[in-house]
This record gives C-alpha cells, structure tokens and sequence, in this order.
C-alpha cells in the first residue's frame, strides 16, 4: 500500500492492520465524499471522521481485487479535484 499512497494524490497516510485499512486524506477531500464516489462506482468503503475512509475486504480478496479498488478511489479522487 506504500506505492499506492504514493500514487494517489491528496493521501496523508494509510494505517492497516491486516485487511483492516484507512486512508486519511488531505483537508481538501472529505471522507463522505469518497465513499459517495466510490459508492457510485460500486465500490462500497465506509467513511469514520472528516477526512478517512475505511475498508474492509473479505478474506478471500484477490490482488485483482485490490487493484479495482485502488483504481476507482483515484477516479474518486481525481473527480472531486474539479
């Protein structure tokens, strides 16, 4: 997840226990409006806080899982930039 925070902007860090992930964002994006977004997407996160995100996948996540995900946050992201 190191290279994905790197990858996706507005991400101030990422905190992960086992499959247990949150991603805290910058002052700029808002935790609702990314689960919204993804929601949208079919990608169903939780929103804890102002700014973070939470997700849970099931213990059967293939990296191709992984990978969707990632994609449709940056999308996310990167269309509540405009």
């Amino acid at each position: 997840m190191q290279n994905d925070r790197e990858k996706l902007p507005h991400v101030k860090e990422v905190r992960h226990q086992g499959l247990l992930v949150g991603v805290e964002f910058d002052d700029t994006i808002g935790g609702v409006d990314v689960k919204h977004g993804c929601l949208d997407r079919k990608l169903l996160i939780t929103a804890i806080g102002a700014h973070i995100i939470r997700m849970i996948p099931p213990l059967i996540v293939t990296e191709e899982d992984c990978d969707k995900a990632v994609a449709i946050i940056e999308d996310t992201i990167k269309s509540l930039e405009k």
